[in-house]
C-alpha cells in the first residue's frame, strides 16, 4: 500500500501543475491597454481670418424731388474677421459700379433743356460686429461711404454744364453668412447709405440689396 507520505506528494505536485497551467494560461490571454486616450475633441468654426470676395444685388436712390432711380449693381470686397466665442468682431471694405442712371427733358420756348445724371460707383469701409451659430452669422456693420456721380445738361443737344463728383456720407448695414465647404461662404445683405446734400443731385439716400460669395483664407472648411 502506497504510504501517506507519498500521497501527499503526488498530490502537492498535481495542485503545482494545475497551478502553473492557469497563470500560463492567463499570461496568454489578451488584454486592453493599461491607458486609453480620450477620444480628440469635436472640430468646431471658426470665422477668425482675412476673406475676399464677390457680390452683385440692386440698388436705388431717393431724394427730395427728383424721383427714384434703381439698376443693378455688381462688384467686390475684402475684409477680416476675429472670433470671441460666438462674437465675432471684423472690418470690411467694398466697392461696386451701378446702373443707376436718369435723365429728364424738358421743352422750353425755341429750345428742350435735357438734364442727366449718373451713379457711377458706390463704397464703404465699415466696422462689423456679429454673433455666430456655428456655421451661421447674423451682424451688422455701421461705417463710412463714399460715391461718385456724373450728370450734364444739355441745351438742343449740346452740353452746357457738366458735374463729376465724389461724395462722402454713412453707412448703416445688417446681413447674414452660412458657412459653406472648403472655405467658401454665402451672404445676403442690406445696406443704406446716406450722402446727406452734398451731392451733385437732388437724391441724397442709396439703398443696396446685395448677394455675395467669400472665401476665407484658413484651415479647411475654416476648421481649428
Amino acid at each position: 500500500m502506497m504510504s501517506k507520505y507519498r500521497l501527499i506528494t503526488l498530490g502537492f505536485a498535481a495542485v503545482m501543475l494545475a497551478s502553473a497551467s492557469a497563470v500560463s494560461e492567463a499570461a496568454d490571454a489578451p488584454r486592453g491597454p493599461a491607458y486609453r486616450p480620450p477620444p480628440p475633441p469635436i472640430p468646431f468654426f471658426t470665422w477668425t481670418g482675412f476673406y475676399a470676395g464677390a457680390h452683385i444685388g440692386v440698388g436705388w436712390s431717393d431724394g427730395d424731388g427728383s424721383g427714384n432711380s434703381s439698376g443693378f449693381v455688381g462688384g467686390g470686397q475684402v475684409g477680416f474677421n476675429y472670433q470671441i466665442n460666438q462674437w465675432v468682431l471684423g472690418l470690411e471694405a467694398d466697392i461696386a459700379g451701378t446702373t443707376i442712371g436718369d435723365s429728364v427733358s424738358v421743352a422750353v420756348p425755341g429750345a428742350v433743356v435735357t438734364g442727366s445724371g449718373s451713379l457711377d460707383w458706390v463704397s464703404t469701409l465699415a466696422p462689423r460686429i456679429g454673433y455666430a451659430f456655428d456655421r451661421w452669422l447674423v451682424y451688422g456693420k455701421f461705417g463710412g461711404a463714399w460715391a461718385h456721380g456724373s450728370g450734364s445738361v444739355s441745351v438742343n443737344g449740346i452740353q452746357v454744364v457738366s458735374v463729376d463728383q465724389t461724395v462722402s456720407g454713412w453707412v448703416l448695414g445688417v446681413g447674414t453668412e452660412y458657412a459653406l465647404r472648403d472655405n467658401w461662404t454665402a451672404k445676403i445683405e442690406y445696406n443704406m447709405m446716406d450722402f446727406g446734400s452734398d451731392g451733385p443731385f437732388a437724391d441724397n439716400k442709396f439703398h443696396v440689396f446685395k448677394a455675395g460669395l467669400n472665401y476665407r483664407f484658413g484651415g479647411p472648411g475654416g476648421l481649428f
